[in-house]
């Protein structure tokens, strides 16, 4: 009896212990830079998980002034070939744009493509 109780005991350790390695996690939201020919973009998810997301986005000149304008984001998921409607950044203080409600519907890699002034660049998302 006391050796079928302590395999028990072990097996549940066990499986708790593959739990808490396999379960999936988020990467961290973390900053994504990427910069044009004159212009430094630095887009933050609020998360890195699929479904609706939301990001912060800094735009500033090589010398770090805030760049003001008309921002477009649109999201892709090429490998997949899938992309949704270009997205126009709302405005929260100069050079700061907040894009909400985005449905990055799938987990995998995205392309965020950020467009100010005629300045492009293609910020790589990993969703999980």
């Amino acid at each position: 009896m006391k050796r079928s109780t302590t395999a028990v005991v072990a097996g549940v350790i066990a499986v708790v212990a593959a739990l808490l390695v396999l379960w999936p996690r988020g990467v961290e939201a973390r900053p994504h830079l990427a910069e044009s020919a004159q212009l430094r973009f630095e887009l933050t998810p609020a998360s890195t998980r699929s479904g609706s997301n939301s990001f912060d986005l800094r735009i500033t000149d090589r010398s770090g002034n805030a760049a003001d304008g008309d921002v477009t984001v649109e999201p892709a998921m090429p490998q997949m070939g899938h992309a949704l409607a270009p997205i126009t950044a709302a405005p929260r203080a100069p050079g700061r744009y907040e894009v909400a409600g985005v449905d990055l519907f799938m987990a995998g890699q995205w392309e965020i493509t950020l467009s100010l002034r005629g300045e492009r660049v293609v910020i790589p998302l990993l969703l999980t």
